[in-house]
């Protein structure tokens, strides 16, 4: 079976996948990439915001904010409660494909873990 390795557009931790399991994955888990979309998003909405359009809207947006005739809500709390970091804030991890290769470990999938060789790109199926 053979592998691909994925450096993650987040964190840039490689991991592997086999052709079974790779669907154009660009993140290595669920939090990588919620963080990569929210800053794509974030990205695009700063871009739009430049537009005139863009401008336009926030204008209104803040003019309804800040003349609006509803009750402003208070706090219900003294103090905000505290969140717990995601892993990928706290720990930070650097691999390099030059390491796993000199360690001798086999890579495996990330998802089914399937052991199998790696290479840069699948090869092509013969048909026929």
């Amino acid at each position: 079976m053979f592998l691909i390795s994925i450096t993650c557009h987040w964190c840039e931790f490689p991991f592997f996948l086999c052709r079974a399991c790779w669907r154009g994955h660009a993140y290595c888990c669920e939090d990588c990439r919620k963080a990569g979309n929210l800053k794509n998003r974030r990205e695009a909405q700063r871009r739009y915001r430049q537009t005139e359009k863009g401008k336009k809207q926030h204008r209104e947006a803040e003019n309804r904010r800040r003349y609006s005739k509803t009750i402003s809500k208070s706090k219900k709390m003294d103090d905000t409660s505290s969140t717990v970091l995601p892993v990928w804030c706290t720990t930070t991890i650097i691999w390099t494909r030059h390491h796993i290769l000199s360690l001798q470990i086999k890579p495996c999938c990330r998802f089914c873990c399937a052991l199998g060789q790696l290479v840069t790109q699948f090869p092509r199926r013969g048909y026929g």
